[in-house]
């Protein structure tokens, strides 16, 4: 069951990113195809169409997958040090840093940094029943959980997995990951009301290996933006308690539809 488990979770994260390549093969060798067989027979310059084919999918790879890999983030930004970066050394590694402002102080977006994670804790703020349909066990929450604002290096991120607290700078900076990765999330003050949240993460060349740039890029995309999205709205909802002068509540109890099921249910 744990083989079956691993491979189903393979083929969710992975999926996307093969079907793209396996598109970008298809129509180059398509497209070749094409031309030849219509320039032999016609003698027209059909290859001119068939090369504009083929070179669409290459201008995703050559040009907006880098884009995608610096979601929201400037130059400076990608080229900036961040905490965590000292845990794995960028030569050979894959990095992806992504970026997004937020109309809220750093103490209104820290409480749900500090609680990110699996089982008990906050969840991710992403597509939940994504993180369920490979097996991890999270459920996002909509409120600040009192008792995982103190996170500290070593601390458990997802149950019964590798992944940790790796390192904390209370208020600033968040990093989690394992020996091989870290997913860093650092809060950095624009103005008196407005905060930069900045989002790295790197991987060492022993997991990324020769594709990882085109097995990762995709589907982590996809879900660290709906994550990003997600902070910032509960963080400007925060923002906007505290500025109306009502107290932030924190989740003493989660409702029943957010509390993870009990083993064997």
């Amino acid at each position: 069951m744990k083989g079956w488990a691993a491979l189903r979770a393979s083929a969710i994260m992975l999926g996307p990113s093969l079907v793209l390549d396996g598109m970008v093969a298809a129509s180059v060798l398509a497209a070749s195809a094409a031309a030849w067989e219509q320039g032999r027979r016609s003698g027209r310059p059909i290859w001119k169409l068939a090369a504009g084919g083929a070179l669409i999918p290459w201008v995703y790879r050559l040009f907006l997958r880098s884009r995608m890999q610096r979601l929201g983030a400037t130059r400076q930004e990608e080229l900036q040090s961040l905490p965590g970066d000292e845990l794995i050394p960028l030569r050979g590694a894959l990095e992806l840093t992504h970026a997004i402002t937020l109309r809220a102080r750093p103490e209104d977006v820290w409480p749900w940094l500090a609680q990110i994670g699996g089982g008990e804790r906050g969840g991710f703020y992403s597509y939940d029943w994504l993180e369920r349909l490979v097996g991890l066990p999270v459920h996002s929450a909509e409120r600040i959980l009192p008792e995982y604002q103190q996170p500290k290096p070593g601390d458990p991120i997802i149950p019964d997995e590798q992944w940790r607290v790796l390192r904390v700078d209370s208020g600033r900076a968040f990093v989690l990951g394992n020996e091989d990765l870290t997913w860093a999330f650092v809060v950095q003050p624009l103005d008196t009301d407005n905060t930069r949240l900045l989002v790295r993460i790197r991987v060492s060349p022993r997991q990324a290996g020769p594709f990882g740039s085109s097995l990762i890029t995709l589907p982590h995309l996809i879900m660290q933006r709906k994550m990003m999205e997600g902070l910032r709205r509960r963080s400007e909802r925060t923002a906007r308690q505290r500025e109306a002068g009502g107290a932030v509540m924190p989740e003493m109890a989660r409702p029943s539809s957010e509390r993870p099921s009990a083993p064997g249910v």
